[in-house]
């Protein structure tokens, strides 16, 4: 089985000792309509998916997300090893396996590190590589050499969700209850070790001990995350997720709860495909949503997304062309009898489109017909009572951030903004402050 859903859930409800029927009873809880097999993959993926959004969120704060992928490669040949050592073929005993693989290769991650003096990513590509390799090797061994019920440790690499059984999922499902209770409990200590960990170490908190934690915790999210999506893609569970949420927050808890249901919803829209699609692996159609998921985020987002700060942008631009417009039309109508026509001080197409918002904000009025002595044209225009005091006050603005910076350019550069906000100067010895 590749990891996509079978066209029926016959034969492992009939293995499980379980009925197949609508409404048959797993996990606790009975879904009419749902078939067995269905059921039991939505309810552990979709706890796998949430747990490690919700722990990959703070390995992303923390600036750890690869360590995951360190993890992950390293847990191939620890499910290979479990199956020589023990012959047997439980996900427990093999997940087991998996764990202790992943620690060493966090291990030889951090020994490369300092022995060598290796960059990070070359220190964990090194790691990547070794591991992976000796996972290939153990698993392309143990199928050369046919060793007894050594078929289909390969699953592992790309995932093999639609074999688990309800003990599985149980087995899943508590796993990541229990990791996202750890990071609920401490998800103070970890924000701050995230943000400032030499404020944290030196207000007391042990920084190396809740680093140590939270890789733990990354490696126990990969090694639960084998069964959905693989040695080759559980980490996108861990980063996507959290990415994704990120372009919607600033805020670590809600961070935190987005991408875990970021991460269940992946999970579940990847089920529902596969048990659509008979043939479709369920790990890479997860990880497939997630990303899509990720990409509506990054485009979307109304703060961080693509669209949204191309539209604030061209806003400010707008904004800022009819300001210098409307100091030019203050300067215009402070030449003669304060007219001016539209060509006097539009000169191109972005001028033109700020003529027209100033316009339409009533900055500027037009006068209709001629003065007494006939000297004013029809399409005489005049600063109107609101755009005058405005193009003053732009002025008296622009007057003070030059002379803030003549005075304190550093100080200064750090609060300019194009939008002049409204500001006291207060100047002492030392510097210029801005506020």
């Amino acid at each position: 089985m590749s990891g996509g859903l079978p066209c029926s859930a016959a034969l492992v409800a009939a293995a499980s000792g379980l009925s197949a029927s609508p409404g048959a009873t797993v996990i606790g809880m009975a879904v009419p309509g749902v078939p067995y097999n269905t059921l039991v993959v939505a309810c552990g993926v979709a706890a796998v998916g949430c747990a490690a959004g919700v722990v990959g969120s703070l390995a992303l704060l923390r600036k750890r997300p690869l360590v995951g992928d360190a993890a992950a490669h390293a847990t191939l040949a620890g499910v290979a090893g479990a199956f020589l050592l023990t012959g047997r073929r439980d996900l427990v005993s093999l997940l087991t396996g998996a764990l202790v693989a992943a620690l060493v290769g966090l291990g030889a991650l951090v020994l490369v590190r300092r022995v060598t003096r290796t960059r990070d990513d070359a220190a964990t590509a090194i790691v990547i590589g070794g591991g992976f390799g000796l996972g290939i090797a153990l698993v392309s061994g143990i199928t050369a050499r046919g060793i007894p019920g050594g078929g289909g440790l390969e699953h592992f690499l790309l995932g093999h969700a639609a074999a688990l059984t309800a003990d599985d999922a149980r087995l899943l499902m508590a796993v990541s209850a229990a990791a996202i209770a750890l990071v609920v409990l401490a998800l103070k200590e970890f924000t701050l070790v995230a943000f400032d960990a030499s404020f944290a170490a030196a207000t007391g908190w042990p920084v190396v001990l809740l680093d140590q934690a939270l890789v733990t915790l990354v490696a126990v999210m990969v090694v639960v995350g084998l069964p959905a999506a693989g040695a080759v893609l559980v980490t996108a569970l861990i980063v996507i997720p959290p990415v994704a949420a990120r372009q919607w927050t600033d805020r670590v808890g809600t961070l935190v709860a987005l991408a875990g249901g970021c991460g269940a919803a992946a999970a579940l829209a990847g089920v529902i495909v596969t048990s659509t699609r008979p043939g479709l692996p369920t790990g890479p159609v997860i990880v497939l949503a997630a990303a899509c998921f990720c990409l509506v985020s990054v485009v979307a987002s109304p703060r961080r997304g693509w669209l949204g700060r191309t539209l604030r942008n061209a806003a400010e631009r707008r904004a800022w062309a009819a300001g210098l417009l409307l100091d030019t039309c203050l300067r215009a109508s402070e030449r003669g009898d304060g007219t001016f026509t539209v060509a006097d001080v539009t000169d191109g197409r972005t001028a033109r489109a700020a003529w027209r918002m100033l316009e339409h904000e009533g900055l500027v009025e037009r006068l209709h017909g001629r003065t007494a002595d006939g000297s004013v044209p029809r399409d005489a225009w005049r600063l109107s009572g609101r755009g005058l005091d405005r193009a003053r006050q732009r002025r008296r603005r622009a007057a003070d951030w030059a002379a803030a910076f003549d005075r304190a350019p550093a100080a200064a550069r750090e609060r300019f903004s194009l939008e002049l906000p409204e500001c006291a100067i207060a100047t002492d010895a030392d510097a210029t402050r801005a506020t």
